[in-house]
């Protein structure tokens, strides 16, 4: 699967679970690329947008794993990939990742 369709699959998925995707730069002393957390009852996922495409991924693939996955459909690339907690700082698999990404 191409890494395009996959960050695809990947945002469709929190889309149908409810969750709004909010590309916003966060504050440098945050030291993250986004998160998921709920305003005013709202779930939403901030992602930064000028993360590389390894670390966006990441961070939609850790809301997603939050969350009750369990009854959508996801390409068995992504699926495999949700019981893993342990990236060694990236997604094994995901995007084709290069060094030069770092």
């Amino acid at each position: 699967m191409e890494p395009a369709l996959q960050l695809d699959a990947l945002e469709r998925a929190l889309t149908r679970l409810g969750i709004r995707l909010v590309e916003e730069e966060l504050p440098e002393e945050a030291r993250l690329d986004g998160g998921l957390c709920k305003v005013q009852g709202e779930m939403l996922l901030y992602v930064t947008p000028n993360a590389p495409p390894w670390r966006r991924a990441e961070v939609l693939l850790d809301a997603l794993r939050r969350l009750p996955h369990q009854d959508i459909w996801l390409p068995p690339e992504i699926r495999r990939l949700l019981p893993s907690e342990d990236f060694c700082g990236r997604p094994p698999g995901l995007l084709g990742l290069k060094e030069e990404e770092s």
